[in-house]
């Protein structure tokens, strides 16, 4: 896998948003519980084909279809803020759904701690974008 140029697509496409007013209307804000990452939609298009090639070489294909947590992904990816980026740029690009506490409706303490231990993943990733609902 080519974290190299997963982390240049993390760079160009994403952003870690300490304050969601940073972002402007071309940019999509994702909530993942610890943090709200910003893709830039425009530019996450363009890099379409590259996040797949780099997903299709992901080391273990079938953790990324059984929807892994940030915890996992970040391990294989050598940085779990990284992890959420990625998450976010998959969402908004169809890729898959992410799942929170707040997605499952839990919410305060509880959220924090299910979070804590991984309550932060994907859907799964199949090789293709997830049908629109």
């Amino acid at each position: 896998m080519n974290i190299e140029r997963l982390y240049s697509i993390l760079d160009t496409t994403t952003m870690q948003l300490p304050n969601e007013s940073e972002a402007d209307e071309s940019i999509e804000k994702v909530d993942l519980q610890f943090i709200v990452v910003g893709v830039n939609k425009e530019a996450a298009e363009m890099c379409r084909d590259a996040v797949i090639e780099i997903l299709a070489e992901y080391p273990e294909p079938e953790r990324l279809a059984g929807g892994p947590s940030y915890i996992e992904v970040g391990a294989a990816i050598g940085d779990q803020g990284r992890a959420f980026q990625l998450f976010a740029l998959g969402k908004v690009l169809g890729f898959w759904t992410i799942i929170t506490p707040a997605t499952l409706g839990i919410t305060g303490d509880a959220a924090a701690t299910l979070a804590g231990q991984g309550m932060v993943m994907i859907s799964g990733y199949k090789g293709e974008a997830i049908p629109a609902a």
